[in-house]
C-alpha cells in the first residue's frame, strides 16, 4: 500500500477525527497538511458515520457529542477556498467539434 492510499483510509482517518472535538478545531490544526485535514474532514462526513434517525447528524465511535453534517461540509469548503486557483494555461477552451448536416446522396 502506498502512502497516498494511507491517507484516504476511512478508519485510520476516522480515528484521527476523533481526537477532535469540532471541525474548526481540524482547520486550526497546525500540524496536519491541507489534504490530511481534507482526509480527516471527509472521513467525519461520511454517511458511515450518519446518526441513525438523524442523517444530518455525524457522530464518530468513541465522541459524546454529534456534529452536524453542514459544519463538517463548511470546514471542508473553507479548505477548497484556501487552495490555490488552477493555473492559466493561456490557450483556449476546447471547443466541442461542429458537425453539419449531412448532404444529400445522388444516384439513389
Amino acid at each position: 500500500m502506498n502512502s497516498n492510499q494511507t491517507l484516504f483510509d476511512i478508519h485510520a482517518n476516522s480515528i484521527l477525527a476523533a481526537t477532535y472535538s469540532d471541525p474548526a478545531d481540524v482547520l486550526a490544526d497546525t500540524i496536519r497538511s491541507s489534504l490530511e485535514k481534507r482526509c480527516v474532514l471527509a472521513a467525519w462526513a461520511s454517511d458511515a458515520f450518519a446518526v441513525e434517525n438523524r442523517p444530518w447528524l455525524r457522530q464518530l465511535p468513541g465522541s459524546p457529542t454529534a456534529i452536524p453534517v453542514g459544519r463538517i461540509l463548511s470546514a471542508l469548503r473553507e479548505l477548497d477556498e484556501e487552495d490555490d486557483p488552477p493555473p492559466v494555461s493561456g490557450t483556449p477552451a476546447m471547443r466541442p467539434p461542429m458537425f453539419e448536416e449531412p448532404k444529400m446522396a445522388l444516384g439513389f
